[in-house]
């Protein structure tokens, strides 16, 4: 069964026919900045699709909560999403839509495909325009009482409160970093080429930007860690696919338990390593969720 996956970001949208695990006709725009744009849009992306194929049910991933109903629950990176219910908003009566939040649809995707597979207990950390988790307990995907579970960005990385800086969305956001990485770097604003430059850099404005950074993203892997006792966690989003940041954020991890005896002693290191399916976790995973529904 085939299924159009629609993956919503606060930066781009990424569309593409979903089939099991299997990914193809990939598309990346702009997400719209108002409602009647994305209407608009989305609405031609469909139809586009429907002449390479037919399908009959579609799959959002989106930010914020959604409810038992579909609806959006606060549009996070996308504000004009709030309150939005997407099958009757873009008149998609004729369809089976399905939608399911960006970081518990790539959970539920490494989970049944991925890095999480046979895991009992771990986390889905999603870095991209703000910050996301997913989290498995007992080989389950869990949402909490109001469908809420694992929404980090709201976790306060500094007790002073200085601004939304403060808070994990706005401080890890990888859109951010690699925008302040191009700039130190006077490449484009691009990922690949951030990277590349970076590598090879000796900016040390760069290098240290690029290192606290992945210091954050392991005190938070480290702070889940104390929380649920996973198992693993894996890094997904499109930065996700840089070997460089996981494995500094690996080394990272590994340097917090050398701060004192009693955390070596108390405390059993955990995996922390890529989402397999990187940044096509999200689509895969909201079709998982079409599929799961409709059992």
């Amino acid at each position: 069964m085939v299924v159009l996956g629609i993956d919503i970001g606060g930066t781009m949208t990424k569309t593409a026919l979903i089939s099991q695990n299997e990914v193809s006709f990939k598309k990346r725009f702009p997400t719209p900045s108002d409602k009647e744009q994305f209407q608009r849009l989305l609405s031609q992306m469909i139809r586009d699709y429907q002449e390479i194929q037919s399908f009959h049910k579609i799959a959002f991933s989106v930010p914020g909560s959604v409810d038992q109903s579909g609806t959006v629950r606060f549009g996070g990176a996308v504000p004009y999403l709030d309150q939005l219910q997407l099958q009757s908003f873009l008149e998609l009566e004729n369809f089976e839509v399905f939608v399911e939040n960006d970081a518990k649809a790539a959970t539920s995707c490494e989970m049944k495909y991925g890095n999480l597979k046979g895991i009992q207990q771990g986390a889905a950390i999603i870095l991209g325009t703000g910050v996301g988790m997913g989290i498995c307990i007992n080989g389950q995907l869990y949402k909490g009482t109001h469908m809420q579970a694992g929404e980090i960005s709201f976790m306060i990385r500094d007790r002073q409160i200085t601004g939304q800086d403060s808070f994990v969305g706005m401080g890890l956001s990888a859109v951010w970093l690699i925008k302040q990485l191009a700039e130190l770097l006077k490449v484009d604003n691009e990922g690949e080429q951030v990277f590349a430059a970076l590598k090879d850099s000796e900016n040390e404005s760069a290098k240290a930007l690029f290192h606290d950074y992945c210091k954050q993203v392991a005190f938070l892997c480290f702070n889940v860690q104390t929380l649920l006792d996973v198992e693993k966690i894996v890094i997904g989003g499109g930065i996700s696919q840089q070997e460089y940041l996981v494995q500094t954020i690996q080394q990272a991890y590994r340097e917090l338990f050398t701060v004192a005896p009693i955390i070596k002693k108390t405390l059993q290191p955990m995996t922390i390593e890529a989402a397999k399916f990187q940044a096509d976790a999200n689509l895969i995973g909201a079709a998982i969720k079409e599929n799961e529904d409709e059992k």
